[in-house]
């Protein structure tokens, strides 16, 4: 999971939630069959993806929408971290808060529907930790051998393994996809130790990799990039 630094928000997204009256579902959705809450809807998706640097804010797999349709398998959703129908959020207008708002991966909803993962795994169930739009989201979670995601709290373990779990975040072609990422960092770091022999430098060579793993020129993410991260720290 990769702690997502917000950035701005549609403009016409900030009208609707300063009006109370209005909801996500009536005044967002493109379900309305309007154009200008098509354009709400597709813009404050834009923003949310770029926000997260294209990847899913919870299992960290590539999001996109071009060449996509809405009705598409593989179109991203827009997530409410307080889920809409809690007392919360409905006391708190959360549901067009830009703050609340993330975006998953298709989470096989349509492709795999018996082996759901992130926002489609989790419905409406309520987080008892884990939470991209925290920086601790990032020290808590480490990564087995085997790709598996795993906690690194002992103070928090229960509540983050539940968490993990609501994702599904250890579906096996998930952790096939860790572990095709680590092995690759292990071979790379192989090739480059005999490359340079006696000139290789464990340092230079984690800074180097750690160097790709901020947004590119068009602001994205690697997919999986705190896998990454956290199979440098441990070289």
């Amino acid at each position: 999971m990769k702690f997502i630094d917000k950035g701005r928000q549609p403009p016409a997204l900030i009208a609707i939630h300063k009006d109370k009256t209005k909801t996500y579902e009536n005044d967002v959705c493109d379900n309305l069959k309007t154009i200008p809450k098509i354009t709400v809807k597709s813009d404050t998706l834009e923003s949310l993806m770029k926000d997260q640097g294209y990847i899913c804010c919870y299992c960290m797999q590539k999001i996109y929408t071009k060449g996509l349709t809405s009705a598409s398998p593989l179109y991203p959703t827009i997530e409410h971290y307080i889920a809409q129908h809690t007392p919360q959020s409905k006391s708190n207008n959360l549901d067009t808060d830009y703050k609340n708002m993330l975006v998953t991966c298709h989470g096989n909803d349509k492709k795999e529907p018996d082996n759901k993962h992130c926002d489609s795994s989790r419905g409406g169930v309520v987080f008892k930790y884990l939470n991209p739009l925290d920086k601790s989201c990032e020290k808590v979670l480490g990564y087995g051998a085997d790709g598996s995601i795993i906690c690194l709290d002992d103070t928090n373990r229960n509540d983050i393994e539940h968490d993990i779990k609501l994702l599904n975040l250890n579906y096996q072609k998930i952790k096939d996809n860790r572990k095709s990422i680590m092995d690759g960092i292990k071979k790379l770091k192989v090739y480059s130790k005999n490359k340079l022999q006696a000139k290789w430098n464990k340092e230079i060579f984690k800074n180097e990799q750690l160097s790709k793993c901020v947004k590119s020129s068009s602001g994205e993410y690697k997919e999986y990039v705190q896998v990454i991260v956290y199979v440098l720290s441990k070289l």
